[in-house]
């Protein structure tokens, strides 16, 4: 398994501590009231599943480089057997 690490873009950034207290001072003028408690239950619902997602991608990350370390190298350990014939694993109709 091969994972590459990729920054996130602007829009998929989590926002910090200030610029979260910053989202949250209020609703914009002339929301209805219903709908600002229902998108600052979004926005808190979301953060916990972030934070949450957050953490088990941190467990996954873990299992994945031990599980890494735990893999054999891919050389032999010993040369195969004088009878060994790997032509006899090949699919019928792809000999020479």
């Amino acid at each position: 398994m091969k994972f590459d690490v990729v920054e996130p873009s602007d829009e998929q950034a989590v926002l910090g501590g200030e610029e979260a207290d910053a989202a949250e001072e209020g609703p914009p003028r002339g929301a209805h009231p219903k709908l600002a408690d229902a998108s600052r239950r979004m926005r808190t619902r979301i953060r916990d599943d972030l934070s949450t997602l957050h953490a088990s991608l941190g467990r996954l990350n873990e299992h994945v480089q031990t599980a890494r370390h735990r893999e054999p190298d891919d050389t032999p350990t010993a040369p195969p057997p004088t009878n060994f014939r790997a032509g006899a694993f090949s699919r019928p109709g792809t000999r020479p």
